[in-house]
């Protein structure tokens, strides 16, 4: 190692984590990479791993004194945020978020209660510490509902209940997930779902995208993000002013006077209710989508404002163009290869595609974010021609398990033209 390098501590090795790694690399940072996992996709990038819980402060915190680290730092994911602000608190090292504000913004309980007391429309709901007892679980009339735990990500435990049975069951999965043992119960809302990227500066937000969230929903009643689409043409002028008046509110509320927000709402009759909001990019390579709607290289503003304090002005581009991001899951098995995919994107069927689980992965499930085999971005100029690309990319793409079947979960799109 060159002694004269500075020390960045990265926590969590996500796919998206490559790209802020890569970022770290160009200003000379020698990587130290934290991970509970003993081989996440980020690994090979790193100049030193440590296989340890990003959620284990006190191990954080030794590694990060022992290793006399410049900088601590994550992006794209929820939990980790906390780690990074109450670690850089101890050592009196700058982050854009004190511990306090970190604390808000990652658990659903505080959340919920600023959400409420500034006016913040969201879904009714009710809070919960330990348990729900017998006479509680009778007030529950108005099916369905959506229980979630208050501090997990990648919306593990997020179930949508139709009866108190399911009721029962998700609260219970909940509270066993809940670390802090607490948990939300939220009227369900009928209508579309958003996700807003936001860049603040001096609490002025600043809308990078707004793009349209469809889910699956394979039975069980968890929520399963499968798509994002943008359409600069899909949101009202109406809507616009109420994301950026909302998406200011929640700035000045949690005291976000710099960086990233991503917000995820319901639009329901032209209003917007906030389902929750944290103070980062969005997961799921979104950092590639943003930059292609935008022309605004995210990750790297992200890591000069994190790592030198520089939060540079911004002018986008917003293209007339169409974007879908999509995320294909698969059936249970292990994997021996994956095809197509850069056929796909050598025939400009795709621009971009990201690998999250490489060969012998075993795969169990189709339920969270963490379960996506693969993400692809498409960009054209009309629906059909989206839907065109979509159909293509499906028909010519396949996930080889070592049973010789093709696994790939194709279901969940839409495959018309």
């Amino acid at each position: 190692m060159n002694n004269n390098k500075k020390k960045a501590l990265v926590l969590a090795g996500g796919y998206d984590q490559i790209a802020l790694i890569n970022e770290l690399k160009q200003k000379k940072y020698y990587i130290i990479l934290a991970d509970y996992l003993d081989n996440p996709p980020a690994k090979k990038e790193a100049d030193c791993f440590m296989q340890v819980s990003t959620l284990d402060e006190q191990a954080i915190y030794d590694i990060a004194k022992t290793e006399q680290v410049d900088t601590i730092i994550t992006a794209c994911t929820d939990q980790a945020l906390l780690t990074v602000a109450n670690v850089s608190e101890k050592l009196h090292m700058p982050f854009y978020l004190s511990k306090a504000c970190a604390e808000s913004v990652t658990n659903k309980f505080y959340m919920k209660q600023r959400f409420e007391e500034n006016n913040i429309p969201t879904a009714m709901y009710k809070l919960y510490e330990n348990k729900i007892d017998k006479e509680e679980f009778q007030k529950f009339n108005d099916f369905p509902y959506v229980v979630k735990p208050c501090d997990c990500n990648s919306s593990k435990g997020v179930k949508k209940v139709e009866n108190i049975e399911q009721l029962k069951g998700a609260v219970d999965t909940a509270f066993s997930l809940s670390r802090s043992s607490k948990i939300v119960v939220e009227k369900y809302l009928s209508g579309y779902e958003i996700s807003i990227d936001i860049w603040v500066k001096e609490y002025e937000p600043l809308i990078l995208d707004v793009t349209k969230t469809n889910k699956m929903n394979a039975g069980t009643g968890a929520f399963t993000i499968y798509q994002s689409f943008y359409s600069i043409d899909d949101i009202s002028y109406d809507l616009q002013h109420q994301i950026y008046e909302i998406s200011k509110k929640i700035s000045k509320t949690f005291y976000i006077k710099d960086g990233p927000m991503l917000v995820q709402a319901i639009v329901q009759d032209n209003d917007i209710f906030v389902l929750e909001f944290s103070a980062r990019m969005g997961g799921g390579s979104k950092y590639k989508l943003i930059e292609y709607i935008t022309d605004v290289d995210i990750m790297k503003l992200y890591t000069d404002f994190v790592v030198d304090n520089i939060n540079s002005d911004i002018k986008l581009s917003n293209k007339k163009k169409l974007y879908e991001m999509d995320y294909i899951y698969a059936y249970n098995g292990v994997i021996e290869r994956i095809d197509g995919f850069e056929k796909a994107k050598q025939e400009d069927i795709i621009k971009e595609f990201f690998q999250y689980k490489e060969k012998n992965s075993e795969i169990r499930q189709r339920l969270i974010s963490s379960d996506r085999v693969m993400g692809v971005l498409l960009e054209a100029e009309s629906v059909e021609e989206i839907l065109e690309k979509r159909k293509k990319l499906l028909e010519m793409t396949q996930i080889i398990a070592t049973n010789g079947k093709d696994i790939m979960y194709r279901e969940c799109f839409d495959i018309r033209g």
